[in-house]
């Protein structure tokens, strides 16, 4: 076996590079072309099925090569670095990240009307550089029919695409230097889990193991059956289809109290079942558990008449408190390496097998948070507030990641958990003024649902990258590289998309609105949410409590802050109580053995869902017709 560190290379090679690099653009196109539908969103769950998808291709055109030319053949490590670049610019052009950023730049424009009063409201804080307002160049750019690619149209955006662009590539290298400080602890120490990354390294094993298993098949045949037949009865309704995604219960119940329960499916996707194998008992339980006791708050609310309190049962705020006690909760457990860290980067000692030195990550660390802040600065916002907004946005960020790293969630969805919603809430718009809240509404769109989060893909990567002893240096900048690329690969998808297509296709919603709402309507710090978020706080601390002090306690924080969402987590929950009640009988009944002999038919059902499935979304992006939308 090769050794382990910055040794032995076999991973980021500089073919493997070009591979990425070539493969990124056509992905971005996709997800940016496709997102406009709002059916079949990949960058909504934590395993990105075009990612998937183009890997297994991959491995079936490597398996070819192997038999014909077998020393040109690409290694695991190989597969799996074009794996990961693919998922970090996937997320950087996902469905919370770019594809809402680049609106950002025209929508305060061509919006704005007499009633809404926009011009006269925020237009005057908003900065040139970053933004495009040529009120020609607008009206073609929303009507659409022309092409993108003349040099006068080109230069419209040149300088505002280039300056987000090394915004973002700032913000991603901040997210890599962090996670390659707690690397050692979350990886080596802890060894966590990481749910999100099993079939990814399946997948990819160079001795093709879990295609050889008749299990994975089976699996593999059910769901991309499911959705094959599916798929044609679209195009030929004559055929019979299998109802996957049809049963909401919530319309059974419309007398009080029970109505107050709303939309609540019961859907039952393949690959949700399937992802819910690889979870952890203890969340996926809490998955599902807290989802429903979240809409039972809801039925006691009605009872006791608390229904038409405005927020109630102000989840949202109890979310917001739950993810940053969760960052902290994380942190605090590792600050021994923490300290140790600190340590190393004052007196200059090297990090054997890490991706640099403690001090050069540190360095990098303080310079990225330097280069956001003196960029939202020259926007408008003060100083100490852009500390406070990147604190904030790094720490949520921080609880995703662990959430994923140690529970593998299928979704995360985190609406009200925002550095601007908690700021708003706890400081109040009127301190805060309207230049700081221009500038909160310009960065709305990559603070806005957290599912396409970048920072949990750069993890995972390290963890690939320990699994398939892939150099971690390199990887540590082919990570950053793809983040820029996949963030200018979506500015130009985006903005292509729309002078061919005309940018009215795009809804005209997101952080303008939520800036008029700001700046006509002024408020002071909210109480009852700031309450209602140290509720959050201490009733996660109090789940940690008892599970690290019963073993039989079976309840998860991450949980009851992921139940919040209503509606990510409300299509998933049925399918992971369904996966969490297999894999606990055949746990029960069957012991480990049984479990581990299982595994490659529940591979199978994500490898068929995300196969078929999105290849029918693929088929429709490329020939306009309706098709089935297995996820979404």
């Amino acid at each position: 076996m090769p050794p382990k560190g910055n040794d032995y290379s076999p991973g980021v090679t500089k073919r493997s590079i070009l591979i990425g690099l070539i493969l990124i653009p056509p992905n971005v196109f996709f997800l940016v072309n496709n997102h406009v539908t709002l059916s079949g969103l990949p960058t909504t769950l934590s395993m990105f099925y075009n990612v998937i998808i183009v890997l297994l291709l991959m491995v079936a055109f490597n398996s070819v090569l192997s038999f014909f030319l077998p020393s040109a053949a690409l290694k695991e490590g190989e597969l799996l670095t074009v794996y990961v670049m693919l998922s970090v610019a996937s997320a950087m052009s996902g469905h919370d990240m770019m594809q809402t950023v680049v609106p950002a730049l025209t929508h305060g424009f061509w919006y704005a009307t007499p009633e809404n009063d926009w011009k006269s409201l925020f237009w005057r804080y908003l900065p040139d550089w970053l933004v495009m307002s040529d009120e020609r160049e607008l009206r073609i750019y929303y009507l659409g029919g022309v092409s993108l690619y003349s040099m006068a149209r080109i230069g419209h955006w040149v300088r505002p695409v280039l300056m987000w662009t090394s915004f973002f590539t700032a913000l991603v290298a901040g997210m890599v230097c962090i996670n390659s400080i707690l690397r050692k602890r979350w990886i080596e120490q802890e060894k966590l889990s990481y749910p999100i990354v099993q079939l990814p390294l399946m997948v990819s094993r160079r001795d093709g193991r879990l295609f050889r298993s008749k299990l994975m098949w089976m699996g593999f045949a059910i769901a991309g059956g499911i959705d094959l037949l599916n798929g044609l009865h679209v195009i030929f309704p004559v055929l019979p289809e299998i109802p996957v995604r049809k049963y909401e219960i919530g319309r059974y119940f419309t007398a009080k109290p029970w109505n107050a329960i709303g939309w609540t499916p019961t859907y039952a996707f393949p690959f949700a079942i399937g992802l819910s194998f690889f979870m952890p008992l203890d969340m996926s339980f809490s998955f599902w558990f807290f989802y429903l006791i979240w809409k039972m708050e809801k039925v006691l609310g009605s009872i006791l008449g608390l229904s038409n309190l405005p927020g109630f049962p102000y989840s949202g705020q109890q979310a917001i408190g739950a993810y940053l006690m969760l960052a902290v909760i994380a942190l605090l457990s590792s600050r021994r390496h923490l300290s140790r860290v600190v340590r190393s980067a004052l007196k200059g000692v090297k990090a054997p097998g890490e991706a640099m030195s403690y001090r050069g990550m540190l360095i990098i660390l303080l310079l990225a948070f330097g280069y956001l802040l003196g960029f939202t600065f020259k926007a408008g916002m003060a100083l100490w507030v852009g500390a406070i907004y990147f604190l904030l946005y790094y720490l949520i960020g921080i609880s995703i990641t662990r959430m994923r790293a140690e529970l593998g969630p299928p979704t995360h969805e985190m609406f009200p958990v925002t550095p601007h919603n908690i700021m708003v809430l706890t400081l109040g718009s009127r301190r805060l003024g309207g230049q700081n809240l221009t500038v909160f509404g310009l960065l709305w769109g990559f603070n806005r649902g957290y599912r396409a989060h970048p920072m949990p893909h750069t993890l995972e990567g390290f963890k690939l990258a320990e699994q398939a002893e892939i150099n971690l240096r390199r990887l540590f900048l082919v990570m950053i590289l793809a983040a820029a690329l996949g963030t200018f690969c979506a500015f130009w998808a985006f903005i292509d998309m729309c002078y061919r297509e005309g940018g009215v296709i795009y809804p005209p919603w997101g952080g303008f609105k939520h800036l008029q709402n700001w700046l006509y309507y002024p408020s002071s710090t909210d109480r009852i949410s700031v309450i209602f978020m140290g509720i959050g706080a201490g009733m996660t601390l109090f789940f940690r409590t008892m599970r690290s002090r019963f073993l039989w306690w079976p309840l998860h924080p991450v949980g009851y802050a992921l139940g919040t969402s209503e509606w990510t987590v409300g299509w998933l929950w049925f399918s992971v109580l369904i996966g969490w009640f297999i894999k606990s009988t055949l746990l029960k009944f069957g012991g480990l053995k049984s479990y581990r002999r299982a595994v490659p038919f529940f591979a199978g059902l994500i490898l068929g869902d995300y196969l078929v499935g999105g290849g029918w979304i693929i088929f429709r992006l490329l020939t306009g017709m309706e098709t089935y939308v297995f996820w979404r």
